[in-house]
């Protein structure tokens, strides 16, 4: 038969309404493959501020973009570390595309504040910030709080009452956690990065430098400076986490999205990878 009857026949025998039915079948189907199709990710952004020398959990290189769009498949430019990477990897397996923020640290935790980013990472918990964020409940990674001292140091620890009276450096704006916070009677001298830190250290303006033992031993081993200082016992340590401004209506969907990523990433075999890829051995 003829198509040009076929096509008479068809149109003078279909279901009055079918056509309409049809057509918005497929306009629901149109609409859910978008959704779902990593190709349209780039219309679910978050908006992601961190710091740019917190090796090796966050870095930069010279060639780093301070404010950068990172698509599905893709990395950021000139910035890497070991909490980027299960960051960006358990996003981007939530679909999401990431703008990414990067500026010194008060910068990072004040840009959050302002409303000008979603998430703010890697990020201790201490009793002033849960007033002010809620955090994920999968951590990003964990800090070891020590004091650094020179080898000639004749600081005798037991614990944070040692310092009475010493000039300890730490890094501006970060959390050593509510122990910390509630010494009395030391000098405080907030240092800027950790390099400068332990240059002060050594010059002796301070008698010691606090710090985070695995990012602090980091920069000690790409400086060649490991036989110049020794290190205290740790007096605490904290998980660190992603956190979101308690007034974000969007905080707690995000956190959750993280959380379900890293947990896909575990399952998958990937952040054991990541792990040995930054430090050798599985987590």
């Amino acid at each position: 038969m003829p198509s040009s009857q076929s096509n008479f026949i068809f149109e003078q025998t279909k279901i009055p309404g079918c056509f309409n039915s049809i057509k918005f079948l497929s306009v629901i189907a149109c609409l859910f493959f978008i959704l779902i199709n990593p190709a349209f990710a780039k219309y679910k952004t978050i908006k992601i501020v961190t710091l740019f020398d917190y090796a090796p959990y966050c870095m930069a290189d010279e060639g780093y973009q301070s404010d950068q769009l990172i698509h599905l498949g893709e990395d950021a430019v000139g910035f890497l570390g070991y909490s980027w990477d299960v960051l960006r990897e358990s996003f981007q397996e939530m679909g999401y595309t990431i703008q990414l923020k990067i500026v010194p640290w008060a910068r990072a935790v004040s840009t959050v504040k302002s409303g000008n980013a979603d998430i703010l990472f890697p990020t201790g918990i201490n009793s002033e910030r849960l007033n002010t964020f809620h955090f994920s409940e999968e951590a990003i990674n964990s800090a070891k709080f020590k004091v650094y001292v020179n080898q000639d140091s004749a600081l005798e620890w037991q614990d944070l009452t040692s310092l009475k009276n010493l000039s300890i450096g730490v890094k501006r704006g970060f959390n050593y956690g509510d122990k910390w916070d509630a010494v009395k009677d030391i000098n405080i001298i907030k240092i800027t990065t950790i390099t400068q830190g332990f240059k002060m250290l050594e010059a002796k303006h301070l008698d010691g430098f606090l710090g985070y033992e695995t990012n602090w031993d980091y920069t000690l081993k790409q400086e060649n400076w490991q036989g110049k200082f020794k290190k205290m016992p740790a007096f605490d340590s904290s998980n660190e986490y992603l956190a979101a401004l308690k007034t974000n209506p969007n905080a707690k969907a995000l956190l959750a999205d993280f959380d379900l990523g890293k947990r896909r990433l575990m399952r998958q075999g990937r952040l054991k990878q990541i792990h040995e890829k930054w430090f050798g051995t599985a987590e």
